[in-house]
């Protein structure tokens, strides 16, 4: 499954080589699971990601844990996802080929492997954009524009940072709840603050308003009983290293 934000931020910009192993690994606590703006559960969820790095290579691993039995699988692993990219710098943008796979240990759906492409670039609030191509399985393709912007109040809050995704996606995945063969379906509003407790941590609460777009498009999700705009409250604990 495409998890529509990755809770273990780290402020996109300028990607960089680099010539030793970086490991970075964090837990998120979050209110709920919102994936491409479709409300998956109205309860609390836990996940653990697992990001190595070594020169233009990254290694990620993303892990889902159930906190309710909602889906019979309460606190086991539902949900597993990898991506392998490597990154290509240049001056003032950089572009990230790759494939990622999603599977499910407690076969909650069907593993899917799609390829992917990120740009991210130095410009003014960070434009990036994100594609996820689906050449077996009928989810389809699903591309997110993003941005982020940083600002630094004082000394007690070194930074915050504020982001969004816009998502646009093929009818496929919503059945018949998209008329066009590519339409924008989702949109996500985020704000989070690092702290650095020490010994290499960072403490990073977060909130996210997620809301589907296009009333056709809503009228098909309310009918399924679930809601079409929401707040998602989480907070990550991460630690990196190098090797």
């Amino acid at each position: 499954m495409v998890v529509t934000a990755l809770l273990l931020l780290v402020f996109p910009g300028r990607a960089h080589t680099r010539d030793r192993v970086r490991l970075d690994l964090g837990g998120t606590y979050l209110s709920r699971f919102v994936w491409r703006g479709d409300m998956w559960t109205d309860n609390p969820v836990f996940w653990k990601i697992a990001t190595i790095r070594y020169k233009g290579f990254r290694s990620y691993n993303f892990f889902n844990i159930d906190l309710t039995d909602i889906n019979d699988d309460k606190f086991q692993c539902n949900e597993y996802d990898y991506i392998l990219d490597y990154t290509f710098s240049f001056d003032s943008f950089s572009v990230a080929p790759g494939v990622l796979h999603f599977s499910s240990p407690t076969d909650f759906f069907e593993p899917v492997t799609k390829i992917i492409l990120q740009i991210k670039t130095s410009l003014p609030f960070n434009p990036g954009l994100r594609i996820r191509i689906d050449p077996e399985k009928s989810r389809g393709t699903y591309i997110i524009l993003d941005t982020a912007h940083r600002i630094s109040p004082n000394k007690a809050i070194k930074h915050i940072d504020f982001y969004g995704f816009l998502g646009a996606s093929q009818p496929r995945y919503y059945g018949k709840g998209l008329k066009d063969q590519l339409a924008l379906t989702d949109v996500l509003l985020g704000i989070c603050i690092p702290f650095d407790i020490g010994k290499g941590m960072s403490l990073i609460p977060l909130v996210e308003f997620t809301a589907l777009l296009g009333s056709h498009l809503r009228d098909g999700i309310e009918a399924k009983g679930r809601d079409t705009e929401a707040f998602t409250y989480g907070i990550t604990l991460s630690r990196g290293f190098e090797f």
